[in-house]
């Protein structure tokens, strides 16, 4: 997940989860719970989209030399897509460095990199992107389309994030569950259009934080007064709450093409009625819904919410989320071209 610029863990205030040394929006710990959290989380997105890590149609990037997954984690998919294309140079971004062991199995054609992909100054002090908050939500905005890369050189990696997103250097940009690390979308998008050359591809895999009925669009969170709670202190941080549906209307507010938008059932408890929610529902079950305590531990800590009162509206968190099968957040996968 990107955010903040850090090269360095550290641990919690309550001592028992390590954390990315990040003043960024984003809460997730960085330790070896999470790590195996995030490569079932990638196993079970792979199996709900089809058994694929991207849906970019392939042949829409022959001839590609550079490619980044951005928020790559713990690089499973970096070292996916570098598998898919042999042929092109895969950058590895994210704010901590990958394990030891993947940076030596993975392939070679794949470059790691410690960094931010937001950390872009522009080449003139008046033109910095500074947007609003209604911009981050998907509000309009200007496109700004000089940056000047900001330099760094971190512990971890082949290449400086700062030799990535240069004008018109890429083929493809792949971005997967981004949503609790991106705290200005505008300024994201703006910077793969940038970066992206003419025919570039850019794959936005995202959530919104909507609970929705089975197989339909009936919202079940609205009433949840928990879930009010963390859409607030969402909002607070610069967070989107719908960094997976609003991504086709912010890229094509900075000229990309979109090809295509799928959307799917991320599903929270499984169910016979979507046979490919079976292995998203037994990893919320087995590995995501544990995490959620600290989740929210951390950020409505943030909006003063503790104590007695935190811990109810975990309790309530945890009812209404298991409250029936097939329950589930919309997954948005948009996929898009600069001309």
């Amino acid at each position: 997940m990107t955010a903040t610029s850090v090269t360095t863990t550290t641990v919690s205030d309550t001592g028992d989860r390590r954390y990315h040394n990040s003043t960024s929006a984003y809460v997730l710990p960085n330790d070896a719970i999470e790590l195996e959290r995030l490569d079932a989380q990638a196993t079970a997105i792979v199996e709900m989209i089809g058994g694929t890590t991207c849906l970019a149609p392939m042949e829409l990037l022959k001839g590609a030399s550079k490619a980044v997954d951005v928020g790559c984690g713990t690089g499973v998919a970096t070292v996916q897509i570098a598998s898919l294309l042999p042929s092109v140079c895969v950058y590895g971004l994210d704010i901590s460095p990958v394990s030891e062991d993947v940076r030596k199995t993975a392939p070679s054609n794949v470059k790691w990199s410690v960094g931010n992909v937001l950390d872009f100054a522009s080449s003139e002090p008046d033109k910095n992107i500074n947007h609003s908050k209604n911009d981050r939500f998907g509000g309009d905005t200007e496109p700004t389309d000089e940056f000047e890369p900001s330099q760094d050189s971190k512990p971890g990696s082949n290449v400086p994030s700062s030799d990535i997103f240069v004008s018109t250097r890429l083929d493809y940009i792949f971005g997967r569950m981004l949503f609790l690390g991106i705290s200005d979308w505008a300024r994201y998008f703006s910077i793969a259009s940038y970066s992206l050359k003419s025919g570039g591809i850019i794959e936005h895999q995202d959530l919104d934080w909507k609970f929705y009925r089975i197989g339909t669009s009936k919202c079940l969170s609205d009433d949840w007064p928990w879930h009010q709670a963390v859409i607030s202190a969402a909002e607070q941080s610069g967070l989107s709450t719908r960094a997976g549906s609003d991504a086709a209307k912010l890229m094509k507010g900075f000229g990309l093409e979109i090809i295509s938008v799928q959307t799917f059932e991320f599903s929270f408890v499984p169910s016979r009625k979507v046979p490919n929610s079976q292995a998203m529902g037994k990893y919320v079950q087995g590995k995501l819904l544990p995490q959620y305590p600290e989740l929210l531990r951390k950020m409505l800590g943030s909006q003063g919410i503790m104590d007695s009162d935190l811990k109810k509206l975990t309790e309530d968190c945890l009812r209404d989320i298991n409250s029936e099968e097939g329950i589930h957040q919309k997954y948005t996968v948009t996929i898009a071209r600069k001309p």
